[in-house]
């Protein structure tokens, strides 16, 4: 009874880590992650000091970082999907995470509008209280 749920196990992780190849794969195809997702990029990096920390060929993360502030985003590329990641740690303001999910074909001026709306809502609630 153990080998046949370890062998499911297996057989469920060779599918998630194939179908996750062939999204890189995907990704590649259609001129790599710094194309398909450049407009969302540009953007991240027009932030003063924003620097790029870590690249994959299914993500990038970018940072600001100051002695009392660290603000990162990360672009992800899911299955069918993009999703945005924002954290920021500060000593006045402290830690704060959120995220989004956008489906992958939707305009990228979109995916900024709806995450500059609400990190700016976000922002000001943060303040006022």
């Amino acid at each position: 009874m153990g080998y046949i749920i370890i062998g499911i196990i297996i057989f469920i992780a060779f599918l998630f880590f194939r179908d996750k190849q062939d999204e890189v794969t995907k990704i590649q195809s259609q001129g790599g992650f710094e194309l398909k997702y450049g407009t969302l990029i540009h953007h991240f990096l027009s932030i003063p000091r924003m620097q790029v920390e870590r690249r994959s060929k299914s993500s990038i993360t970018m940072l600001v970082k100051d002695p009392a502030v660290i603000t990162r985003f990360t672009i992800s590329h899911g299955f069918e999907d993009v999703s945005i990641f924002w954290e920021h740690k500060s000593l006045t303001f402290g830690e704060h995470k959120l995220n989004w999910r956008f489906p992958e074909g939707m305009s990228q001026n979109t995916m900024i509008s709806v995450i500059e709306d609400e990190l700016g809502e976000y922002e000001r609630n943060l303040i006022s209280s």
